[in-house]
């Protein structure tokens, strides 16, 4: 009689194979994959590994169109399972025909059980032999022995379940993925696919709610009143703190108030002492989510990996299997001998010893599921060992973990004396706590959760205590914390979000789809995520809330349960899905809008040359927009915000990010190196208030009069003039980089400035001033020009002056903007411009 046992995975099927035929295994393929042949019982067996899942649902070919299906069409479709990997269903086809009787000996879950129908629906093509489970909870030689001594029949509500899980998630998945991102590409350019499930939405959900809290968060001040106090006995640690009563105080007066009354006090009264022993019991035993929210918290390990890891201990032999809601050990487990085996382990043999020195009672929690015993190792073994069949670096710790943990539950509880001071300074009330911890207990096992005494000195009541210091400390209130992912995890199981085994998959997920991100144990929502959160939020809130899931959740336990049948668990789930899909048609406008205009707006960001600022219209992204005939300020809100402001038609546009519109223009822009543009209000040079926006940099008084000498550039030359207008100029170097210095001249004052010639000579820095002892020195090297004075008629000579003294950027270098050019920028200021013009010529011949 030959028998065909199909486990999960091959590392599973090998291990079966090695404990039923004690070693005398016969490693054979089968169309190209590993199986193990051996005799047991005096029967021929056949073990071979699965690959997971070989089989998955999908829609009919017709319906992968997306742009030519209607996404709600998907509901009312029955999907199609599938053979996903056809090697493994031929070598399953081939074993079973030569098979007199088949086991399934995958993982005893739901998805296990699934699995194992899967290969139990490829037998049935091709034999009707009987099909048998084999169920354990570990792959310890004594339970696999007593679970292939002991079959029983597959469990068809178990398998169903996860088949109903499958359906509705694929068609929640694929018409609400299809239909949002469909809808936002209408009104937006992206080419990202903005993916909504039944599990990855409410849990992408939960961190979208904290971020919002956060964002939202305004700190408030408060004081808090606190002691230093000495109880003067002489000994270190004699000084210990004490907060006044009324804690955080958000009054300002009333705090002040309070410290008044204690100003100057030099001694405190102990009023009263409570001394009180506590106990702090050990933890339950661990299920999956207890313990992935441990592995995040203590290790740091991304509940992923945790639950990899321990699958991975699992298949080696090591611990129990790691997919348990059961946090109870079971009356007849025996601890005694698996603690024995920790005593001959040097690192946990002190508490091993302490274990067995009493009769053993674990600190049990309330939940048997009735499918595994808590998580547990169910052999010792040394970092070595483990890292040598595991090889995964976490694997030690995550081992460790579970065996302090198991050890851990059987110890007694930590005792901790917790001392409270009732104190009296100026008849106001101090508090003091301290706590000691007196017998560690389970603590002892387990150094991951270890409290840090915090001690007060000997005192008693009535004593008087000295006073070092006191204070009232100005501090603000902090926003929420980010999630961390043992909290998440939290969240997900209060609100039954996914199952013990595929909770760390939806974390996982949002992670690939760019929503979520790890930072350490905390978990932070990106841009992306919080977009597509927000519009949801807004207009289908039932999506990303978990009521809904919860429900179908509900469903699916009942049909695993018997209380339901598959076919009508799947019409209730698909009603539901149906309601949540309906809403999401009927507010797809607002809901596009909001995501588009976020992506909109995260490019129009992203595009630091076109951006301007924010629309205050609508509060989107203004950015320039080039179009065939012509440019202007656009909102990215656009259609529904038309709100969009003119640019002039030539020149390149720089954003000035350091300037700002005194008459609230959005935004100044710089056109070409002639003038700055104020969007929303025009050219500068016609502004009444362009003198305060770019006042003139000077470089020291007027000789003529009480003005000040500024530095004028033009295309082809640059001089000094007043800022009075008295007419007055003074010539610069004709070439070169001239930049003003913040230096002045110790002999009159004037700023210098600093030369750089064309190629390689040297920086130099002077004093311009002619009328200067040291300007004169630098005018009178080799090649300097003259002083030089306009002697042109007052009313012209002013005039020119007076136009050329308020340039739109003056710099001491050589890129402001020219006056003449800006007054050559409107056809009335042409005639003013040739005037100053032609002074210029006249200065140069004097010169």
């Amino acid at each position: 009689m030959t028998i065909v046992t199909f486990a999960e995975k091959n590392k599973a099927a090998a291990q079966i194979a090695s404990i039923l035929g004690e070693g005398e295994v016969e490693k054979i393929t089968v169309e190209g994959l590993p199986a193990y042949e051996f005799k047991w019982k005096g029967e021929e067996w056949l073990v071979m590994g699965l690959s997971g899942h070989i089989m998955n649902y999908d829609f009919p070919e017709q319906y992968n169109k997306w742009n030519e299906v209607n996404p709600g069409v998907l509901l009312g479709v029955d999907p199609q399972k599938l053979v996903t990997r056809a090697d493994y269903a031929a070598a399953v086809k081939k074993l079973a025909k030569r098979a007199n009787k088949i086991v399934l000996a995958c993982d005893y879950d739901r998805e296990g059980e699934n699995i194992g129908f899967e290969a139990k629906t490829l037998s049935e093509e091709v034999t009707n032999v009987p099909i048998e489970r084999a169920r354990f909870s570990s792959l310890s030689p004594k339970e696999v022995k007593k679970a292939f001594e002991s079959l029983i029949d597959p469990d068809y509500n178990m398998a169903m379940a996860a088949e109903a899980r499958q359906i509705l998630d694929l068609k929640m998945g694929a018409a609400f993925t299809r239909f949002v991102t469909l809808s936002v590409r209408e009104r937006a350019r992206t080419k990202d696919i903005l993916s909504i499930g039944p599990c990855q939405t409410p849990t992408c959900g939960f961190v979208y709610e904290r971020e919002k809290a956060i964002r939202s968060f305004q700190a408030k001040d408060f004081w808090k009143i606190t002691a230093i106090f000495s109880a003067e006995s002489g000994k270190e640690g004699d000084d210990f703190e004490g907060t006044h009563r009324a804690g955080n105080i958000h009054d300002k007066e009333k705090a002040a108030e309070i410290f008044k009354r204690l100003k100057g006090a030099k001694e405190g009264l102990v009023a009263k002492k409570t001394v009180k022993e506590a106990k702090t019991s050990p933890p339950n035993p661990l299920n999956t989510t207890e313990f992935l929210k441990r592995a995040s918290k203590f290790l740091g390990v991304s509940p992923e990996l945790a639950l990899e890891v321990a699958e991975q201990l699992y298949l080696a032999g090591f611990t129990s299997y790691p997919r348990t809601e059961t946090n109870k050990y079971a009356d007849d487990f025996d601890f005694k001998s698996l603690v024995f085996d920790f005593a001959r382990q040097k690192e946990y043999k002190p508490f091993a010893e302490s274990i067995l020195i009493a009769p053993i009672v674990p600190k049990n929690g309330e939940k048997d599921a009735h499918d595994h015993p808590p998580i547990h190792p169910i052999r010792v073994a040394s970092r070595g060992e483990v890292s040598s069949a595991v090889n995964i670096p976490q694997a030690p710790e995550v081992y460790d973990l579970i065996a302090r943990h198991f050890l851990a539950n059987l110890m007694p509880a930590a005792v901790f004396e917790k001392t409270h001071l009732h104190l009296l300074v100026q008849e106001e009330p101090f508090d003091s706590s301290g706590t000691v911890l007196k017998d560690s207990g389970w603590l002892e096992a387990y150094p991951f959760e270890n409290k840090k005494d915090k001690l007060l000195p000997f005192v008693e009541e009535g004593q008087k205590v000295g006073i070092k210091k006191l204070s009232n400390t100005k501090s603000k209130t902090s926003p929420p914390k980010k999630l961390t992912e043992a909290e998440l995890l939290t969240l997900m199981d209060k609100n039954r979000i996914g199952t013990k085994a595929t909770a760390p998959t939806h974390i996982e997920t949002n992670k690939k789809r760019g929503y979520l991100e790890t930072k350490g144990k905390t978990i932070s929502i990106l841009d992306i995520g919080f977009t597509l959160m927000e519009g949801l939020s807004l207009t289908v809130p039932i999506l990303v809330r978990p009521e809904i899931r919860a429900k179908i959740e509900a469903l699916i336990q009942e049909v695993e349960d018997g209380k339901k049948e598959f076919e009508a668990a799947l019409d209730e789930g698909t009603a539901l899905i149906k309601e949540m899909y309906a809403q999401l048609e009927a507010n797809k406008k607002d809901l596009t809008s909001s995501i588009a205009g976020t992506i909109k707006d995260e490019a129009a960001l992203e595009d630091k040359k076109n951006y301007i600022g924010t629309c205050k219209a609508c509060g989107h992204v203004l950015r320039i927009v080039q179009t065939d005939s012509g440019r202007f300020v656009g909102c990215t809100g656009y259609p529904d915000c038309r709100n969009s402001y003119p640019l002039p038609k030539s020149g390149a546009l720089t954003v000035l990010r350091s300037k700002e519109c005194k008459k609230e223009g959005v935004a100044v822009l710089k056109v070409g190196n002639k003038y700055n543009w104020a969007v929303g209000i025009g050219p500068c040079f016609t502004c009444d208030l362009e003198k305060e926006c770019y006042p003139p940099e000077t470089v020291g008084p007027c000789p003529e009069c009480d003005g000040s000498m500024f530095l004028i550039t033009f295309k082809d030359t640059r001089f000094l003039g007043c800022t009075k207008r008295c007419g007055y100029t003074h010539s610069v170097p004709k070439t070169g980089k001239l930049t003003l210095l913040d230096k002045t001249c110790e002999t009159c004052g004037w700023k210098l400035f600093r030369l750089k010639e064309e190629g390689d000579s040297p920086e130099e820095e002077f004093c311009v001033n002619r009328r200067c002892a040291e300007g004169r020195k630098y005018w009178k090297k080799p090649g300097k020009g003259a002083e030089t004075r306009i002697k042109e008629k007052a009313s012209v000579s002013r005039s020119a002056a007076s136009s050329a003294a308020n340039p739109t950027v003056s710099s001491a270098t050589n890129s402001a903007t020219s006056p003449a050019t800006r007054l050559a920028a409107t056809p009335a200021a042409e005639k003013t411009s040739k005037v100053l013009t032609t002074g210029l010529k006249k200065n140069k011949e004097k010169t």
